[in-house]
Parts: C-alpha cells; sequence; structure tokens
C-alpha cells in the first residue's frame, strides 16, 4: 500500500499508534456507555424518589404552601415543580434520554409518565408530568441533567501522558529491533561491495540468529577464498620451478632459431604467471593506509619507465602538487605498470599521464596511449578478469588481468576507473582517487 510508511520503523510506530487509537476509542467508548446508562439510572431514581414525595405532600397543602412549593426548587438544585397550566410545553421530546427516561420512570412508579419539551433546538427543561391526588404537576429537569458530564481536563491529560509514554516505549522497542537490522543491512551491503564485515548479534532472537548465520557466512566465504587463493598461488609458484629449468635447457641448445622461438614461450609463460600473482594479491589490498604524496610518487615510476627505454611523458597539474591519497607506493606501482604494459602491449607510444584534481576532493590519474583504443561496447567487459577482446593476443603472454587488477586497487581506495576514447585516437584509462 502507498499510504503506509517504506520503512519498517515507521510501520511498527504506525502499528503500535492505531493499536493503541483503537484500544483508546473502545475505551472511551465503553466508559460513556457505563457513564449514560448510570446516569440514567441516578436521574430515574431522583425522579421517582421526588414523585412518590410530592404525590404523598401534595394532597395535604392549601392553596398558599401548594405556591411557595412551586416558587422555589423541588429539593434538588435546578429541579422545579409547577402545576398544570397553559405554559406546559406542547412538544413530545423525541430524543434518546427522554425515550429512556419515561420507560425506565413508567417501569419503576408502576404507571405512564407524560414528557414534554420546547422542541428540537431548544434549552428548555424536560416537563414531567405526574398526578397527585386529583391534579396534574410537571417537575422541570434542566438541560445540563440530560446528560452525564463530560469527562474532566486532568483525565485527559493523563491519558495524553500515558499515550506518550506508551509511544516513547515503543519507540525504544523499535529501535531495539530495526537498529541491529539496519546494521545487518549495512554489513550485507559492504559484503557486497567487496569490503565484507561481521555484525554483533543484538535485538531480538530472531534478528540475533540472522546475524550470526550472516557471520558465519562470511567466515564460510573467507574460507573458501582463502582457499582458492591458495590453490592458485601454489599453482603460479609451483610453475616458476620447471620454468627456471627450461631456460636453462634453452642455454644449453645450439640452434638458435629455437632457443629464439622456446624463449619467448617461456617469456609469456612467465608473463601470465607474474599477472596472476598480481591479480591475487590484488584482492588483499590494504584499506585503511595513510595518505602519501601521489606526485612524488608518479616521478619516481616515471624515472624506472624510462629506464627501461620506454617513452612515457608525466604532466602533474599545480593544484595536484600537492595531492594526497591514500595508496600505497607498492599499489601505486602495481596499478601504473599494468597501466603503462597494457598501453604499450595493445596501444602505442608514446604514452601519456597526467595527474589533476578533478574537483576539491577527488584526483585524476590519466594514462593514455596512441593506439587503436577499444570500442565503447567492449569498454566494461575488459575492465573484467581474464577478459580477451581479441583471442588471437592470448597467445601473446597476456591473460586479460591488468584492467582488472587497476579496478581492485582503485575500488580499495574508494576510487573507479574509466575507460574513453583519447582526442585524436588512442585508449584513455582515467583512475579517480579520493584525495585528504
Amino acid at each position: 500500500m502507498r499510504l503506509l510508511p517504506t520503512s519498517l520503523a515507521g510501520r511498527t510506530v504506525l502499528l503500535v499508534v492505531a493499536v493503541i487509537a483503537v484500544a483508546e476509542v473502545a475505551t472511551f467508548s465503553l466508559i460513556g456507555h457505563f457513564r449514560r446508562a448510570a446516569h440514567i439510572h441516578q436521574t430515574v431514581q431522583l425522579i421517582a424518589s421526588q414523585v412518590r414525595l410530592l404525590q404523598i405532600v401534595l394532597p395535604g397543602l392549601d392553596a398558599g404552601s401548594r405556591r411557595l412549593l412551586a416558587a422555589a426548587d423541588a429539593g434538588e438544585p435546578g429541579l422545579q415543580l409547577r402545576p398544570h397550566n397553559s405554559s406546559v410545553p406542547l412538544q413530545q421530546p423525541k430524543f434518546r434520554f427522554a425515550r429512556r427516561l419515561a420507560f425506565e420512570l413508567s417501569e419503576r412508579l408502576g404507571e405512564p409518565v407524560l414528557l414534554r419539551h420546547g422542541g428540537p433546538g431548544q434549552r428548555s427543561g424536560l416537563w414531567i408530568g405526574f398526578n397527585a391526588g386529583d391534579e396534574r404537576w410537571w417537575l422541570i429537569l434542566p438541560p445540563p441533567r440530560f446528560q452525564p458530564q463530560e469527562m474532566p481536563a486532568d483525565l485527559w491529560a493523563g491519558l495524553a501522558a500515558t499515550l506518550a509514554v506508551v509511544l516513547l516505549i515503543a519507540g525504544i522497542f523499535v529501535r531495539g529491533i530495526v537498529g541491529p537490522l539496519a546494521r545487518l543491512g549495512e554489513a550485507v551491503a559492504a559484503t557486497g561491495d567487496g569490503s565484507a564485515r561481521t555484525v554483533v548479534p543484538e535485538g531480538p532472537r530472531e534478528v540475533r540468529q540472522l546475524a550470526e548465520r550472516h557471520n558465519t557466512m562470511l567466515e564460510q566465504l573467507a574460507a573458501a577464498a582463502a582457499e582458492r587463493r591458495e590453490m592458485l598461488a601454489g599453482l603460479t609458484h609451483d610453475l616458476r620451478a620447471p620454468l627456471a629449468r627450461l631456460r636453462l635447457r634453452l642455454a644449453l641448445l645450439e640452434s638458435d632459431r629455437e632457443r629464439n622461438g622456446l624463449t619467448r614461450d617461456v617469456d609469456d609463460m612467465e608473463r601470465i604467471v607474474g599477472q596472476c600473482l598480481a591479480f591475487l594479491r590484488s584482492e588483499n589490498v590494504e584499506r585503511t593506509l595513510q595518505p602519501v604524496a601521489v606526485a612524488a610518487l608518479l616521478r619516481g615510476e616515471l624515472a624506472r619507465q624510462r629506464e627501461l627505454g620506454r617513452e612515457v611523458r608525466l604532466t602533474v597539474s599545480p593544484a595536484a602538487e600537492s595531492c594526497r591519497v591514500a595508496i600505497s607506493s607498492g599499489n601505486l606501482q602495481r596499478l601504473l605498470d599494468n597501466l603503462i604494459d597494457n598501453a604499450f602491449a595493445h596501444g602505442a607510444p608514446p604514452v601519456e599521464i597526467e595527474l589533476k584534481m578533478s574537483s576539491d576532493s577527488v584526483a585524476s590519474l590519466r594514462v593514455r596511449d596512441h593506439g587503436p583504443g577499444i570500442a565503447d561496447a567492449d569498454r566494461l567487459r575488459a575492465l573484467e578478469p581474464f577478459t580477451q577482446l581479441e583471442p588471437a593476443r592470448a597467445t601473446d603472454g597476456s591473460c586479460g588481468l591488468g584492467l582488472a587488477i587497476v579496478r581492485r586497487i582503485a575500488a580499495a581506495c574508494a576510487g573507479e576507473v574509466q575507460l574513453a576514447s583519447a582526442p585524436g585516437g588512442g585508449l584513455e584509462v582515467v583512475v579517480y582517487l579520493p584525495a585528504r
């Protein structure tokens, strides 16, 4: 239902308020019913006792005493006695109180009771007729006696205070339920983002059980991931020994042509092993690091690349000179190595690197080449592990992990990676890193 709140806390509080409102309405209805019944009963007793008394007294009084009695209250404040005359209203009352009063008075007195009223909308009293000897007399019941008195203000104040206390208690209980659920939801969302964390079991039993199962699931996932990393790391590590022996045997070959071909194959195998190990190491990237100056690390890495004879250019904007990012030098080196290796392997020199501030809190690291680039439809797929956009390149020592490693390192620093077409041709890889 669209009218209901979307949150669990809102719906729970609404349920509590609805239950309290229904309970209050039922309570007031019952109180009103019993108050009306008690009021009718008391009024019938009063009128019946007055009528019986007057039926005994009036026949024995002289005319002067009767006039004095008619001029005074009939033994009850507001209750008046009048003889039958032309001032008696002719309208018979139709409201519920009058009908019930006439019925119960007739039952109590054992004779019919006449009632008269000024009519609808009139504030005249209710005239109750009875016979005293051979004469007709009327008792006038004032309008305030028709219905029971309203509930006192202090009762309403007490009910309001009680409602406020109940809502406060309900809010505390709802917070005790929704709070653990919200924290569990945040932990589940963090697990989906790759930063799994456990949650303290708290709240009701069902919520605690759910939190315990979440923690158990994380332990099982961590154990499975560790086993997978251990297996892959062991596999790639074990490959290094056969590769070393192959190199030794290649050195003993007499044919340069055969030796060169086998050497290239060994180099491709070592490159694949290195990429796999780098990808496995990127799963355990530290997520809480001290911020470091990125420009200085870039210049050191650029010098190392130039020593390898690679044509790499670096541009740092003035605003980015003092930029600091929470990334270690080892992770930054792996990130740059993979970007530069990817640019030279699949693009063309020169490779241009630019560091600037995209906003006050985000630094952008752009690496572009002058090769053919990547089609728009393939850019998202290129960031996935083991993706080969051109199957023919699977034979050149690449297993499609370079950009996946870059994305994983950037994600560990709360950053992101985007691929775009560079102006004038080529691929431009932009890594956004939060600056601190």
